[in-house]
């Protein structure tokens, strides 16, 4: 799931209209590539809190099942915002910490 989360960038998790916002947050960030990519790891950390409860009461296989076919069909504009905010506060904690993201 990560491999697809990272290389699509959730464009097969999120419809179009919630892809080009979060796309546009992307592109806002700043930091060119770097900040991008940086950013899009931690909406991915998001995304995976978003569900953390429900995930560790899952055993492998539904968890895998899971994050391939997340419950977002019926995202709106307000989902997006919460999770594009969520990974705002995630980087804000963590960016710049020793030995993150390696």
């Amino acid at each position: 799931f990560a491999f697809r989360w990272m290389n699509c960038l959730l464009m097969r998790e999120l419809s179009l209209d919630c892809v080009v916002r979060v796309w546009d947050t992307y592109l806002a960030e700043g930091g060119g590539a770097q900040g991008f990519s940086a950013f899009h790891t931690y909406v991915c950390a998001a995304f995976l809190l978003r569900w953390s409860r429900e995930l560790r009461a899952m055993d492998f296989q539904e968890i895998m099942v899971f994050l391939q076919r997340p419950p977002t069909a019926a995202w709106t504009d307000r989902d997006v915002e919460l999770l594009l905010s969520e990974a705002y506060v995630i980087k804000c904690l963590y960016d710049g910490s020793p030995s993150h993201l390696r």
